[in-house]
Protein backbone atom coordinates (compact mmCIF):
# COMPACT_ATOMS: atom_id res chain seq x y z
CA UNK A 1 0.00 0.00 0.00
CA UNK A 2 1.26 3.64 -0.96
CA UNK A 3 0.71 6.19 1.80
CA UNK A 4 -0.66 9.18 0.76
CA UNK A 5 -2.22 12.05 2.61
CA UNK A 6 -3.64 10.49 5.88
CA UNK A 7 -4.87 7.76 3.87
CA UNK A 8 -3.53 4.90 2.40
CA UNK A 9 -4.02 4.48 -1.49
CA UNK A 10 -3.37 1.35 -3.76
CA UNK A 11 -0.50 1.99 -6.03
CA UNK A 12 -2.30 0.63 -9.02
CA UNK A 13 -4.90 3.48 -8.36
CA UNK A 14 -3.00 6.17 -10.83
CA UNK A 15 -5.78 8.46 -11.49
CA UNK A 16 -7.15 11.51 -9.72
CA UNK A 17 -10.27 9.93 -7.04
CA UNK A 18 -18.25 8.32 -4.69
CA UNK A 19 -20.68 7.19 -3.05
CA UNK A 20 -23.53 5.27 -4.87
CA UNK A 21 -24.68 6.79 -7.71
CA UNK A 22 -28.70 6.58 -8.72
CA UNK A 23 -30.57 9.50 -10.63
CA UNK A 24 -31.93 10.55 -13.62
CA UNK A 25 -29.78 12.73 -15.61
CA UNK A 26 -31.55 16.49 -15.98
CA UNK A 27 -32.72 17.91 -19.01
CA UNK A 28 -30.07 20.79 -18.82
CA UNK A 29 -26.66 19.93 -17.22
CA UNK A 30 -25.76 23.98 -17.32
CA UNK A 31 -28.22 24.27 -13.97
CA UNK A 32 -27.52 20.89 -12.44
CA UNK A 33 -26.66 20.66 -8.74
CA UNK A 34 -26.05 17.55 -7.18
CA UNK A 35 -23.09 14.53 -7.92
CA UNK A 36 -25.92 12.66 -10.36
CA UNK A 37 -25.71 15.58 -12.67
CA UNK A 38 -22.75 16.66 -15.09
CA UNK A 39 -20.22 19.26 -13.54
CA UNK A 40 -20.64 22.40 -16.36
CA UNK A 41 -16.82 22.27 -16.23
CA UNK A 42 -16.11 18.69 -16.25
CA UNK A 43 -13.32 17.93 -18.76
CA UNK A 44 -16.41 16.19 -21.57
CA UNK A 45 -15.80 17.01 -25.14
CA UNK A 46 -18.44 19.61 -26.13
CA UNK A 47 -20.02 17.64 -28.91
CA UNK A 48 -20.09 14.22 -26.42
CA UNK A 49 -21.92 16.32 -23.70
CA UNK A 50 -25.53 16.27 -25.09
CA UNK A 51 -25.00 12.20 -25.89
CA UNK A 52 -24.34 11.87 -22.25
CA UNK A 53 -26.75 13.64 -20.89
CA UNK A 54 -29.55 11.74 -23.30
CA UNK A 55 -28.10 8.46 -22.98
CA UNK A 56 -27.97 8.75 -19.23
CA UNK A 57 -32.27 8.87 -19.44
CA UNK A 58 -32.26 5.02 -20.00
CA UNK A 59 -32.15 3.90 -16.59
CA UNK A 60 -32.59 5.67 -13.04
CA UNK A 61 -29.31 3.42 -11.75
CA UNK A 62 -27.00 5.75 -13.93
CA UNK A 63 -26.34 9.01 -15.05
CA UNK A 64 -23.85 11.38 -16.97
CA UNK A 65 -21.09 12.31 -14.43
CA UNK A 66 -20.99 7.54 -14.54
CA UNK A 67 -20.83 7.83 -18.43
CA UNK A 68 -18.41 10.32 -18.65
CA UNK A 69 -16.32 9.16 -15.78
CA UNK A 70 -16.50 5.69 -17.60
CA UNK A 71 -15.09 7.09 -21.21
CA UNK A 72 -12.24 8.73 -19.04
CA UNK A 73 -11.11 5.68 -17.76
CA UNK A 74 -11.79 3.11 -20.91
CA UNK A 75 -10.74 5.42 -24.03
CA UNK A 76 -9.17 8.91 -22.58
CA UNK A 77 -11.98 10.50 -25.11
CA UNK A 78 -10.52 8.93 -27.68
CA UNK A 79 -13.15 8.12 -30.49
CA UNK A 80 -10.79 6.19 -32.69
CA UNK A 81 -9.41 4.14 -29.31
CA UNK A 82 -8.31 0.22 -30.19
CA UNK A 83 -7.22 -1.70 -27.43
CA UNK A 84 -4.52 -4.79 -27.68
CA UNK A 85 -7.60 -6.65 -26.74
CA UNK A 86 -9.19 -5.40 -30.18
CA UNK A 87 -12.04 -3.40 -28.25
CA UNK A 88 -13.04 0.00 -30.39
CA UNK A 89 -14.37 3.35 -29.86
CA UNK A 90 -15.36 5.77 -26.63
CA UNK A 91 -16.64 2.85 -24.93
CA UNK A 92 -14.03 0.29 -25.61
CA UNK A 93 -16.62 -2.53 -26.98
CA UNK A 94 -15.31 -5.82 -28.08
CA UNK A 95 -16.71 -7.27 -31.10
CA UNK A 96 -18.57 -9.96 -29.48
CA UNK A 97 -20.58 -7.36 -27.18
CA UNK A 98 -20.87 -4.67 -29.77
CA UNK A 99 -23.01 -7.75 -32.12
CA UNK A 100 -25.60 -7.83 -28.45
CA UNK A 101 -25.56 -4.10 -27.57
CA UNK A 102 -24.57 -2.21 -30.93
CA UNK A 103 -27.27 0.30 -32.29
CA UNK A 104 -27.74 3.11 -34.93
CA UNK A 105 -28.31 5.63 -32.44
CA UNK A 106 -28.07 8.75 -34.60
CA UNK A 107 -29.43 7.19 -37.20
CA UNK A 108 -26.81 7.35 -40.14
CA UNK A 109 -27.74 4.08 -41.65
CA UNK A 110 -25.35 2.15 -39.62
CA UNK A 111 -23.95 1.06 -35.83
CA UNK A 112 -20.11 1.57 -35.06
CA UNK A 113 -18.59 1.05 -31.85
CA UNK A 114 -16.50 3.82 -33.47
CA UNK A 115 -18.88 6.01 -33.73
CA UNK A 116 -19.28 8.68 -30.26
CA UNK A 117 -23.38 8.46 -30.90
CA UNK A 118 -23.86 4.73 -31.14
CA UNK A 119 -20.84 4.04 -28.51
CA UNK A 120 -22.27 5.71 -25.84
CA UNK A 121 -25.44 5.12 -26.31
CA UNK A 122 -24.68 1.11 -26.02
CA UNK A 123 -22.58 2.10 -22.86
CA UNK A 124 -25.60 3.40 -20.91
CA UNK A 125 -28.14 0.57 -22.24
CA UNK A 126 -25.57 -2.16 -21.66
CA UNK A 127 -24.68 -0.85 -18.08
CA UNK A 128 -28.72 -0.68 -17.21
CA UNK A 129 -28.60 -4.13 -18.22
CA UNK A 130 -25.54 -4.72 -15.91
CA UNK A 131 -27.29 -2.99 -12.68
CA UNK A 132 -30.36 -4.73 -13.45
CA UNK A 133 -28.53 -8.57 -14.20
CA UNK A 134 -26.45 -8.38 -10.93
CA UNK A 135 -28.97 -7.24 -8.40
CA UNK A 136 -29.26 -10.20 -7.31
CA UNK A 137 -25.99 -10.47 -5.88
CA UNK A 138 -24.67 -8.97 -2.72
CA UNK A 139 -22.90 -5.98 -2.49
CA UNK A 140 -22.50 -2.33 -4.39
CA UNK A 141 -24.61 -2.05 -7.32
CA UNK A 142 -22.21 0.25 -9.07
CA UNK A 143 -18.81 -1.64 -8.02
CA UNK A 144 -20.48 -4.66 -9.91
CA UNK A 145 -21.92 -2.79 -13.03
CA UNK A 146 -18.44 -1.81 -13.27
CA UNK A 147 -16.56 -4.64 -12.58
CA UNK A 148 -19.33 -6.58 -15.15
CA UNK A 149 -18.22 -3.99 -17.73
CA UNK A 150 -14.50 -4.39 -17.70
CA UNK A 151 -14.28 -8.81 -16.84
CA UNK A 152 -18.20 -9.39 -18.12
CA UNK A 153 -21.10 -10.41 -16.03
CA UNK A 154 -20.35 -14.25 -16.18
CA UNK A 155 -17.31 -13.55 -14.15
CA UNK A 156 -18.86 -11.31 -11.90
CA UNK A 157 -21.50 -14.42 -11.36
CA UNK A 158 -18.50 -16.78 -11.03
CA UNK A 159 -16.55 -14.73 -8.04
CA UNK A 160 -20.17 -13.32 -6.39
CA UNK A 161 -18.72 -9.85 -7.16
CA UNK A 162 -15.96 -7.93 -7.91
CA UNK A 163 -13.33 -10.88 -9.89
CA UNK A 164 -10.09 -10.73 -7.96
CA UNK A 165 -7.84 -9.74 -10.97
CA UNK A 166 -5.85 -6.58 -10.94
CA UNK A 167 -7.38 -5.24 -14.01
CA UNK A 168 -10.87 -5.26 -12.69
CA UNK A 169 -9.93 -4.02 -9.77
CA UNK A 170 -8.23 -0.96 -11.09
CA UNK A 171 -10.38 -0.78 -12.88
CA UNK A 172 -13.35 -0.09 -10.83
CA UNK A 173 -11.26 2.07 -8.40
CA UNK A 174 -10.18 4.34 -11.23
CA UNK A 175 -13.74 5.01 -12.19
CA UNK A 176 -14.71 5.81 -8.33
CA UNK A 177 -12.24 7.87 -7.54
CA UNK A 178 -12.36 9.67 -10.83
CA UNK A 179 -15.89 10.44 -10.29
CA UNK A 180 -15.91 13.40 -8.92
CA UNK A 181 -13.92 15.43 -11.49
CA UNK A 182 -17.34 14.87 -13.65
CA UNK A 183 -20.09 15.83 -10.76
CA UNK A 184 -21.22 18.97 -10.09
CA UNK A 185 -21.17 20.47 -6.96
CA UNK A 186 -23.87 21.86 -4.91
CA UNK A 187 -24.67 25.50 -4.85
CA UNK A 188 -23.71 26.34 -1.08
CA UNK A 189 -24.72 29.38 0.75
CA UNK A 190 -22.51 30.90 3.11
CA UNK A 191 -22.21 29.09 6.22
CA UNK A 192 -21.68 32.02 8.46
CA UNK A 193 -19.53 31.74 11.80
CA UNK A 194 -19.94 28.48 13.49
CA UNK A 195 -21.15 28.68 17.16
CA UNK A 196 -18.33 26.80 18.91
CA UNK A 197 -16.75 27.30 22.29
CA UNK A 198 -13.27 27.61 21.83
CA UNK A 199 -10.77 28.01 24.67
CA UNK A 200 -8.14 29.64 22.16
CA UNK A 201 -9.35 31.35 19.37
CA UNK A 202 -8.36 30.89 16.04
CA UNK A 203 -6.74 33.56 13.98
CA UNK A 204 -9.72 33.01 11.33
CA UNK A 205 -13.50 32.89 11.73
CA UNK A 206 -15.73 29.94 10.94
CA UNK A 207 -16.50 31.54 7.63
CA UNK A 208 -12.80 32.92 6.90
CA UNK A 209 -11.76 29.30 6.91
CA UNK A 210 -14.18 28.00 4.84
CA UNK A 211 -13.89 30.62 2.08
CA UNK A 212 -10.07 29.85 2.52
CA UNK A 213 -10.57 26.13 2.07
CA UNK A 214 -12.80 26.78 -0.81
CA UNK A 215 -10.04 28.89 -2.44
CA UNK A 216 -7.27 26.77 -1.83
CA UNK A 217 -9.25 23.61 -3.48
CA UNK A 218 -9.52 25.93 -6.75
CA UNK A 219 -6.15 26.81 -6.84
CA UNK A 220 -5.05 23.51 -7.71
CA UNK A 221 -1.99 23.03 -5.65
CA UNK A 222 -0.55 19.85 -5.05
CA UNK A 223 1.48 20.33 -1.68
CA UNK A 224 -0.47 18.89 0.79
CA UNK A 225 0.31 15.31 0.28
CA UNK A 226 -0.44 13.62 4.09
CA UNK A 227 -0.85 17.16 5.40
CA UNK A 228 -4.31 16.92 6.55
CA UNK A 229 -4.14 18.13 10.15
CA UNK A 230 -1.62 20.64 8.80
CA UNK A 231 -4.67 21.86 6.11
CA UNK A 232 -7.10 21.99 8.94
CA UNK A 233 -4.76 24.10 11.30
CA UNK A 234 -4.05 26.65 8.32
CA UNK A 235 -7.28 26.95 6.92
CA UNK A 236 -8.27 28.32 10.55
CA UNK A 237 -5.21 30.95 9.87
CA UNK A 238 -2.31 29.23 12.16
CA UNK A 239 0.79 28.71 10.53
CA UNK A 240 1.17 25.24 12.02
CA UNK A 241 -1.11 22.69 13.89
CA UNK A 242 1.82 22.22 16.77
CA UNK A 243 0.42 17.92 17.03
CA UNK A 244 1.84 15.30 14.67
CA UNK A 245 -1.02 13.78 13.15
CA UNK A 246 -4.79 13.03 13.26
CA UNK A 247 -5.20 10.84 15.60
CA UNK A 248 -3.08 12.61 17.81
CA UNK A 249 -5.97 15.41 17.50
CA UNK A 250 -8.58 13.43 18.17
CA UNK A 251 -7.49 11.65 21.08
CA UNK A 252 -6.75 14.61 23.17
CA UNK A 253 -10.23 16.37 21.98
CA UNK A 254 -11.93 12.94 22.93
CA UNK A 255 -9.94 12.95 26.18
CA UNK A 256 -11.33 16.72 26.70
CA UNK A 257 -15.06 15.40 25.68
CA UNK A 258 -14.85 18.04 22.85
CA UNK A 259 -16.05 15.00 20.22
CA UNK A 260 -18.92 13.82 19.07
CA UNK A 261 -18.86 10.22 17.56
CA UNK A 262 -20.81 9.04 14.99
CA UNK A 263 -22.68 12.08 14.98
CA UNK A 264 -24.05 12.27 11.00
CA UNK A 265 -24.61 16.06 11.23
CA UNK A 266 -21.94 17.86 11.71
CA UNK A 267 -21.96 22.26 11.65
CA UNK A 268 -20.59 23.80 9.01
CA UNK A 269 -16.56 24.77 10.02
CA UNK A 270 -16.46 21.30 12.40
CA UNK A 271 -13.42 19.42 12.01
CA UNK A 272 -14.29 15.59 11.15
CA UNK A 273 -12.05 12.82 11.74
CA UNK A 274 -11.54 9.49 10.18
CA UNK A 275 -10.04 5.72 10.90
CA UNK A 276 -7.61 5.05 7.75
CA UNK A 277 -5.60 1.62 7.85
CA UNK A 278 -2.16 3.75 8.79
CA UNK A 279 -1.22 5.08 12.16
CA UNK A 280 -2.11 8.78 11.07
CA UNK A 281 -5.39 8.92 10.72
CA UNK A 282 -7.36 11.84 8.67
CA UNK A 283 -9.27 14.69 9.30
CA UNK A 284 -10.99 16.85 6.77
CA UNK A 285 -12.93 20.39 7.35
CA UNK A 286 -16.74 20.76 7.18
CA UNK A 287 -18.12 23.43 4.72
CA UNK A 288 -21.49 23.03 5.62
CA UNK A 289 -24.54 21.60 3.64
CA UNK A 290 -23.09 18.02 3.28
CA UNK A 291 -19.78 19.31 1.23
CA UNK A 292 -16.01 18.70 2.67
CA UNK A 293 -12.49 20.17 1.64
CA UNK A 294 -10.15 17.33 2.30
CA UNK A 295 -6.40 16.50 0.91
CA UNK A 296 -5.73 13.59 -0.94
CA UNK A 297 -9.24 11.79 -1.50
CA UNK A 298 -9.22 12.57 -5.39
CA UNK A 299 -5.70 13.80 -6.29
CA UNK A 300 -2.44 13.15 -4.13
CA UNK A 301 -1.54 16.73 -2.52
CA UNK A 302 -4.61 18.60 -3.64
CA UNK A 303 -7.44 20.30 -1.95
CA UNK A 304 -10.62 18.85 -3.34
CA UNK A 305 -14.14 19.73 -2.58
CA UNK A 306 -16.63 16.63 -2.20
CA UNK A 307 -19.79 15.12 -0.78
CA UNK A 308 -19.95 13.87 2.77
CA UNK A 309 -20.10 10.67 2.03
CA UNK A 310 -17.73 10.86 -0.19
CA UNK A 311 -15.14 9.93 2.70
CA UNK A 312 -16.70 6.71 4.27
CA UNK A 313 -18.63 5.37 0.76
CA UNK A 314 -16.39 6.54 -2.00
CA UNK A 315 -13.50 4.53 -2.70
CA UNK A 316 -11.60 4.95 -0.01
CA UNK A 317 -14.06 3.35 2.39
CA UNK A 318 -12.54 5.62 5.39
CA UNK A 319 -14.49 4.87 9.00
CA UNK A 320 -15.97 7.94 10.70
CA UNK A 321 -15.42 8.68 13.99
CA UNK A 322 -16.99 11.92 14.62
CA UNK A 323 -16.65 15.85 14.40
CA UNK A 324 -15.19 18.18 16.80
CA UNK A 325 -15.05 22.19 17.12
CA UNK A 326 -12.10 23.50 15.44
CA UNK A 327 -9.73 23.52 18.49
CA UNK A 328 -6.41 24.35 18.20
CA UNK A 329 -4.48 24.55 21.39
CA UNK A 330 -0.86 24.10 20.13
CA UNK A 331 -1.37 26.19 16.94
CA UNK A 332 1.39 27.94 15.53
CA UNK A 333 0.72 31.59 14.88
CA UNK A 334 2.68 32.36 11.40
CA UNK A 335 1.85 32.55 7.94
CA UNK A 336 -0.99 30.31 6.33
CA UNK A 337 -0.62 28.56 2.83
CA UNK A 338 -4.29 27.98 2.45
CA UNK A 339 -6.25 30.36 0.91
Amino acid sequence: MKQIGCLALPMALTVAGLALLVGLAPDDPQTAASTTHLDPDAPVPEAYRALIVTAARHCDEINAPLLATGIDVESGWDPNAVSDQGAKGLAQFTDATWQQWGDDANGDGRASALDPADAIDAQARYLCHLFADLADLPGDPTNKALAAYNAGPFAVRLHGGRPPTAETRDYVESVRALLPRYQAIATIPAAGDCDFTLDRPNPRSCQQAIDAARAEAASGDLTWERWCLAFVAEAYGWGASGEATANTAWRRLHAAGQTHPGDPNPPAGALLFYATDDTTGHVALHLGNGQVATNDIVAPGRIDIVPLDHLTHGPWHLTYRGWTPPDFPYGVAGISRVG
